[in-house]
């Protein structure tokens, strides 16, 4: 028979390990049992709502994921945004999907970005349809004209946020400056950019990059590459039946020059602005410059990916469905990329030759910011006010490190009283 402790204080400590262990098959429990596709879907909306702040969503993430949840692991959820980070396209959108996978399977990896992505995608569409319809309205240009100036500030603001996690040292401030060079004053193709700063990040960083890990922590594999196969095919079908029904080339176009965009953006959502402008203004003329401006500051607006500027894109093209297929390219080729990747995951990141790509590829952005916010800058800063907002949008974000939703709202209230 058990004897019962007497001592209060032993009493308490066998109730404590008592609790403990009920807690520990408790989640023990939960971790084996599949987490409901239902559960996954709602989580990632909620986050897609609230997923203002850029780099905080991939916190807010982790809170919900692993810290509350309990779905998965910390060690797995680094994993995830490791592997994100080396892939192109929105990191966040990536690591949804490396999350829902990991959980769900394919059907996890389709729903869980696609909930994060859901609001996102509704509220840009609702955001161009008032656009392009009340835009030429004197308020409406009037507020315009304070967000290009703000949209400077916020790619100055990048570009420094970047550049102090990308170039750490001579040979990263080479590649920026030989990026810049390139694009501002010989004005060379941002692609011609790309395949030249991924050779030098070769041939400098190859023997520098050293593989992530995560000590001896084992790292589940949970699923194959079905899934990739499965993603793919369900994506090729959703794109050709749209393609076929319409039947328009100039969809196809924008489709491929939206995925170029989408296969290239390395480091973050803001390295997407120079190959937007190159494809959109340079390359096909199908936004001006002030249109691309306004399209940059309403994806601030919304919740998500600076990416959903090809929301605004495919509107201005084929209205609603256009707005669908853009956003479909846009995000597509990052989340293929994972589901084909997220069963390997330890074997990609100890790739040194990609890290090093990678690093050389970002690097060159960040002088190809430089570039294209100089050039925007010159189109939108054209007297002493826009120059104040500029100005006072770049310290609001640098030294006051507020959100930049705040910024966009701010400079949106005030701009019909500053240039009516």
């Amino acid at each position: 028979m058990k004897t019962i402790a007497r001592d209060p204080a032993e009493r308490m400590h066998m109730v404590d390990a008592m609790m403990t262990e009920a807690s520990m098959t408790e989640e023990r429990s939960a971790t084996d049992s599949p987490v409901p596709l239902r559960d996954i879907a709602l989580t990632a909306l909620y986050i897609g709502v609230t997923g203002y702040g850029g780099p905080a969503i991939i916190g807010h993430m982790k809170q919900l994921f692993v810290t509350r949840r309990r779905w998965v692991s910390e060690e797995d959820f680094l994993t995830g945004l490791s592997l994100s980070q080396m892939l192109p396209g929105a990191t966040g959108v990536n690591l949804m999907t490396f999350l829902g996978y990991q959980l769900r399977g394919a059907w996890g990896a389709f729903l869980a970005p696609l909930g994060f992505i859901f609001p996102a995608l509704v509220l840009m569409t609702l955001l161009s349809a008032i656009y392009f319809t009340y835009g030429q309205v004197p308020l409406a240009q009037a507020m315009f004209i304070g967000l290009g100036a703000v949209v400077v500030g916020l790619l100055v603001n990048a570009t420094v946020t970047l550049g102090r996690s990308a170039i750490r040292d001579r040979w990263g401030i080479v590649i920026a400056v030989l990026g810049f060079v390139l694009v501002f004053w010989l004005h060379i193709s941002i692609l011609f950019v790309v395949a030249i700063s991924a050779v030098l990040g070769w041939l400098v960083y190859r023997k520098q990059s050293v593989a992530i890990t995560n000590g001896d922590t084992p790292l589940t594999v949970k699923r194959t590459s079905r899934g990739f196969w499965v993603g793919l095919v369900l994506t090729l079908l959703a794109v050709s039946l749209i393609l076929v029904f319409t039947r328009q080339t100039l969809m196809t176009q924008m489709f491929l020059a939206i995925v170029r965009v989408a296969v290239l953006t390395f480091g973050g959502g803001f390295t997407s602005i120079p190959l937007f402008q190159h494809e959109v203004i340079t390359v096909h003329g199908w936004l001006t410059t002030r249109a691309f401006l306004d399209g940059i500051a309403l994806g601030q607006i919304t919740p998500g990916p600076v990416l959903i500027t090809a929301t605004f894109i495919g509107y201005h093209l084929y209205g609603v469905i256009g707005a669908l297929v853009g956003s479909i390219a846009i995000f597509t080729p990052g989340a293929l990329a994972m589901l084909l990747l997220a069963h390997q995951h330890e074997r990609v990141r100890q790739l040194s030759w990609l890290q090093a790509i990678v690093r050389g590829v970002v690097a060159s952005f960040i002088g190809v910011l430089v570039s294209v916010s100089i050039q925007l800058g010159l189109h939108s800063l054209v007297d002493v006010k826009t120059v104040a907002l500029a100005i006072g949008s770049v310290l609001v974000l640098l030294v006051a490190k507020k959100d930049p939703v705040w910024v966009i709202l701010g400079a949106a209230l005030l701009s019909p009283f500053l240039f009516s």
